[in-house]
């Protein structure tokens, strides 16, 4: 480095203060008050009596996008500084590669004298030989941190302890905060948030109504309970939701009760941006904390979003109960809604690879809106009176006849489940003490890394296994647990006298809706409902159960009767 200029008037120091946890500165010593004071006594026996304090407390050495220190960097390029006083040159940052450039090139290149007071450094006082090698040491530092804190993260996350922060609607458990349990208050709108979804709103409709009642967004209610959380600073009104927070909590498996860790990873301690980690590489923990939304709301919520792209109509601005929910069982198709251009009262669906130019389908399938109403309720009116009269039978009817032979498949199935976890926690027993082997110097670097890398890749076996496993048991828990629940559900809607979102949501997966055909002078419509949970199910004729014609008229003087015949089970 060169020698300063300034010798006759020293200027303004710049105290450069950083304390971190990635460099265990939990100690007094290294303080930011006792860096202050280190700091503040070797200015003034540099004889500087102007001193101005820069501190980045909690943040990493290992960037340079720290907020005290590039206020620091704008002050010298402005020629506002003469010297900076740091306690050690790991203070400045631990990437060697960055601090060379500053120690180098910039502080030189703007005539600033350097002090690291602990490492003996003033560029006054001619060049450090040693300074580089402090410099690669610093972040050495660094990358073993990272290291040794990857592995803890992957022990605690393989163990089912969430790696995350709890989601807004939990709170960390007082008794044990390395858990969660519910934060009634912000449950009670996550539960708004799904039934408002169930009931067919859309993300910016539920956005307006949250904040119409004046609720407050996730970040503000955070900040309101002297909850910390890290990222950016929200600027916007308390009470604005957007779209993409409302979008991300109906999303979240978390609210099912669930832990799911390695969501993400970074591919070098230097990048602190996130990289989205595939599903197969997750570690996911069922019912580990108690849910605030019951399973099959929430698969419901997912199927809903994930498989409807609804059109908005030009006129009526109101997308109908069914969109997304018909099909066409020639082409495979959606049912698209649409309004008659001469009476926009006619409302009709028919399919959208007929419509599309292409033809690829060969009929329209077309249905009136009220038509579909009438008739769908009709069943659900049915389905719910047999449900009602004949319990054992509907029950009967719904488990089938194979029940017995599922679950004691799903029981082998748990067997071999429940092997695999224990191995699974074996082998984390395993690696935490070949860790804590190798660093006590019981073992070799290398026999270390050959007999973890043995470890890792027969738990990434195990992995792959464990999580086909529990996806087939959580279908088949899924379905068996949600038959108390569909019965619940029909019930709720006996003697119903309209459609509505909701009961579309609860009640149906799907409907095929066939062409119309004429035969002997008759048009006949032919439609599949398919239920959740059951699929197809033919309501038999029973005392007690109500039975009907149903007819409607076109507007060309045609009768269209419906055909219940096409459903069976």
């Amino acid at each position: 480095m060169k020698l300063s200029s300034k010798n006759n008037e020293l200027g303004t120091a710049a105290l450069y203060c950083r304390l971190s946890r990635d460099d265990n500165m939990d100690t007094e010593s290294n303080s930011i008050s006792n860096q202050k004071k280190i700091l503040q006594k070797a200015a003034k026996e540099k004889g500087y009596t102007d001193t101005l304090f820069f501190v980045d407390d909690g943040i990493t050495g290992t960037t340079m996008k720290r907020p005290g220190f590039q206020k620091m960097i704008q002050a010298i390029e402005n020629g506002y500084i003469s010297a900076v006083f740091v306690k050690d040159l790991s203070r400045l940052g631990r990437n060697y590669i960055e601090v060379g450039r500053l120690t180098e090139e910039f502080f030189p290149a703007h005539d600033v004298r350097l002090v690291a007071v602990s490492d003996g450094v003033d560029s006054d006082e001619g060049e450090n030989e040693f300074t580089p090698f402090k410099n690669i040491m610093n972040e050495y530092y660094a990358r073993d941190i990272s290291k040794k804190r990857r592995i803890v993260n992957k022990m605690k996350g393989n163990s089912g302890v969430p790696l995350s922060p709890p989601p807004y609607g939990y709170i960390k458990n007082p008794e044990d905060p390395r858990f969660w349990v519910i934060d009634p208050e912000a449950a009670e709108v996550v539960r708004r948030i799904y039934q408002m979804a169930l009931d067919g709103y859309g993300l910016a409709e539920t956005a307006a109504a949250l904040e119409q009642d004046g609720v407050f967004n996730p970040t503000y209610y955070w900040r309101s309970k002297g909850t910390s959380r890290g990222g950016s600073k929200s600027t916007v009104e308390p009470t604005k939701w957007g779209h993409t927070t409302i979008k991300k909590i109906l999303t979240l498996q978390e609210y099912c009760g669930d832990v799911i860790n390695f969501k993400s990873y970074s591919k070098s301690y230097k990048m602190k941006k996130r990289i989205e980690n595939p599903e197969e590489n997750r570690a996911i923990f069922l019912n580990v904390h108690e849910a605030i939304i019951d399973r099959p709301t929430w698969e419901k919520v997912q199927s809903m979003k994930k498989g409807t792209r609804r059109r908005r109509p030009t006129v009526t601005q109101e997308p109908s109960v069914f969109s997304g929910v018909l099909k066409c069982p020639e082409c495979g198709g959606n049912l698209n809604f649409h309004f008659n251009q001469g009476n926009h009262a006619i409302k009709f669906f028919s399919c959208q690879n007929h419509n599309s130019g292409l033809r690829k389908c060969s009929k329209t399938h077309y249905i009136r809106l009220e038509f579909l109403e009438r008739v769908v309720l009709y069943e659900v009116n049915r389905l719910a009176c047999f449900a009602n009269e004949y319990e054992g039978d509907f029950i009967k009817a719904m488990m089938g006849r194979s029940a017995k032979v599922t679950e004691n498949e799903r029981a082998r199935k748990q067997r071999e489940l429940d092997g695999l976890l224990a191995r699974d926690k074996e082998l984390d027993g395993l690696f935490e003490r070949l860790y804590e082997d190798n660093v006590s110097q019981k073992i070799s670097d290398a026999r270390f890394a050959k007999m973890s890398q043995r470890y890792e890749q027969e738990q990434g076996e195990n992995a792959k296994q464990i999580k086909a496993l529990w996806l087939e048991l959580k279908k088949s828990e899924g379905q068996r647990m949600d038959v108390d629940t569909f019965l619940e559900t029909v019930r709720r809607y006996t003697n119903a006298t309209e459609i509505t979102q909701r009961m579309v949501a609860e009640l149906i997966d799907h409907i095929d809706v066939y062409h119309a055909e004429k035969q002997d002078g008759v048009t006949t419509q032919h439609i599949t409902i398919y239920y959740n949970c059951i699929g197809t199910f033919s309501v038999p004729d029973r005392r007690k159960i109500p039975a009907a014609e149903i007819t409607m008229g076109t507007r060309k003087g045609v009768a269209v009767s419906y055909s219940p015949e096409r459903i069976a089970v």
